[in-house]
């Protein structure tokens, strides 16, 4: 089994942990299973992170030569492609691909994606994506969608390895409400929400002491600290940068909400299915969310459900949703709930059935 992905090895932190969740699923099943990575000219052939093989390649053309090489030298008969963007030589691989029996299945990761960053720019893109139903027979995304340009679709959620999850122990009581975000900073995550939350609640006489720590480094960083030095929440809001292993589960473990996504609306997004919401629910760590979540719903008493709009965040109603979440065993519930229907197993298996 190959995992093909063109991303660069320095792709996010979060990228590569789902490659290599995805690619241990496969290996229960299947045995070896390999994943791709590109850096420097040169692409890598890992299984978990032991380089197996490395070939140069400085070009798309290369890549395809040295892929195909591998699937001869490594007895490779299914594949699972990340995919980017089309061009001539990805076409000319797929069919290649077809015509040597290989079984393949295509993520679309996004989907539309014609908006997103530089593939606004990939113009041959716009015409070969047209002709990949000839030599694809499968393709999975995380829209709820039964064909993607041509090709038959499974519709995956993000799901997680509970192995890189450990449970997150209850923090004693003190009077605070500790809320936590652990995200890229991106538009899209809308935390301005909850810091303008917290300005009307104090503005209005709030006496309960709400603290919010922001795990992680991108765009919106400098926003969210202009916010905090306008409304001097100096004393409430804490931001970490990227925080890994043992010192981000101290901070979960010292956290009592997790805060989802609260900007979907900025995107024209009304649903999705983001990876974070999964690795809260499998620490067992409440959260709050502002947008259409497939896995979950308004009966799931862990999980708090916003508008997805501009409006600040009412912290009334964030008390409200402590309250109600800790006198139970939460903890128990979210990280069974996770193994029931959000594991990388149970979600690939549609997908390991069209491969077998």
């Amino acid at each position: 089994m190959l995992y093909i992905t063109y991303n660069s090895i320095n792709i996010s932190v979060g990228v590569r942990k789902k490659i290599k969740a995805q690619c241990r699923a496969f290996q229960k099943v299947f045995g070896h299973a390999y994943y791709t990575l590109y850096c420097g000219q040169m692409l890598y052939l890992l299984q978990e992170e032991q380089i197996i093989d490395k070939e140069f390649a400085n070009t798309k053309k290369m890549c395809n030569e040295i892929l195909l090489q591998w699937t001869e030298k490594y007895n490779i008969s299914k594949i699972y492609i990340r995919y980017i963007v089309s061009d001539i030589w990805f076409v000319e691989f797929l069919e290649e691909l077809k015509n040597r029996n290989i079984k393949c299945v295509l993520e679309f990761p996004s989907y539309p994606y014609d908006g997103e960053g530089w593939r606004k720019k990939a113009i041959e893109d716009n015409y070969y994506r047209e002709q990949m139903h000839q030599f694809v027979d499968q393709c999975t995304t995380y829209s709820n969608l039964k064909t993607v340009l041509g090709i038959p679709c499974i519709t995956l959620v993000n799901g997680v390895d509970m192995r890189e999850q450990p449970e997150k122990k209850i923090r004693k009581k003190d009077g605070s409400i500790v809320l936590l975000a652990v995200a890229s900073m991106a538009q899209w995550h809308g935390y301005e929400r909850i810091i303008k939350g917290m300005h009307n609640y104090y503005s209005n006489n709030g006496k309960k002491n709400i603290v919010f720590h922001m795990v992680g480094k991108g765009v919106e960083l400098q926003y969210y600290n202009q916010l905090v030095d306008t409304y001097q929440l100096y004393e409430h809001v804490f931001f970490h940068g990227q925080l890994e292993g043992e010192k981000l589960d101290v901070i979960y473990n010292n956290s009592d909400i997790a805060i989802g996504s609260l900007g979907f609306y900025k995107s024209g997004y009304y649903s999705g299915a983001p990876i974070k919401l999964r690795e809260y629910c499998a620490r067992g760590i409440p959260f709050v969310y502002g947008y259409e979540d497939i896995s979950f719903q308004e009966k799931d008493y862990f999980a708090c459900k916003v508008s997805n709009d501009s409006v600040p965040i009412d912290i009334n109603t964030m008390i409200e949703f402590y309250e109600s979440v800790y006198n139970r065993d939460f903890v128990k519930d979210m990280r069974q709930y996770t193994l029931s229907y959000l594991t990388w197993d149970r979600i690939l298996q549609p997908v390991i059935d069209y491969l077998r």
